[in-house]
């Protein structure tokens, strides 16, 4: 299995990365209760608290938001991109029902277990590569369902060497785990880690201040 599922925000529409800071969000433990043994319905997914309204901060602060997250329930066979698309879906109108501008203008999906050695699952940054490079694109494709994989951009990372330098200075990272601050890491992004029980809400007055640079990470 190659590649990352993808679903399109329409307010990602003439939302493109040329002037614009870019913030990844994991989605489990910073947008939504995580559970273990996945989130398998929507009918599973609560919202943590001040999550839209801490998106709805971010977009009017102009940021364009791209939701990473490792769902290897997928394949592992308990569930497809179908459901996936049931699950994003139901998140994206959830953020919305509470904040009218927490909109999140792409979503992508690395569907495979650690054992896979693929090159999108977390701390691998092919996800976040991905997402700069389609909302890069002068016309996005409106995606209502999952139907197919994305492919990886290729990529060098250099764990041993210095923090690379981010392409805007506000570009931002935000997980609750280890492997989400590498992926941010490899791009150079500012780190904010969070509770997983409170998600967000711990980092957005911290992601709003540019003097802020973000948490430390050894890789």
């Amino acid at each position: 299995m190659r590649g990352a599922y993808v679903q399109w925000s329409a307010a990602a529409i003439g939302r493109r990365v040329d002037d614009k800071p870019l913030i990844f969000l994991d989605r489990d433990g910073v947008l939504n209760l995580g559970r273990q043994g996945y989130v398998n319905t929507p009918d599973e997914l609560d919202l943590l608290p001040g999550a839209a309204e801490g998106v709805g901060a971010l977009r009017r602060a102009g940021y364009l938001i791209c939701v990473v997250t490792n769902q290897s329930a997928i394949s592992r066979g308990k569930w497809d991109h179908h459901r996936l698309t049931e699950i994003h879906t139901t998140l994206v109108n959830a953020l919305k029902s509470i904040d009218s501008d927490a909109e999140i203008d792409l979503l992508i999906t690395c569907p495979h277990k650690y054992e896979d050695r693929c090159r999108c699952r977390k701390p691998m940054p092919g996800m976040l590569l991905l997402g700069r490079n389609l909302l890069n694109q002068k016309s996005p494709r409106i995606v209502e369902h999952i139907s197919e994989l994305h492919e990886i951009p290729d990529f060098d990372v250099d764990w041993w060497g210095e923090k690379p330098q981010r392409m805007h200075p506000l570009d931002a990272m935000v997980g609750d785990r280890r492997s989400d601050m590498g992926a941010g890491w490899s791009q150079g992004l500012r780190l904010f880690r969070v509770n997983q029980y409170r998600g967000l809400t711990d980092a957005v007055e911290r992601i709003l201040d540019e003097s802020d640079t973000g948490d430390r990470f050894q890789p």
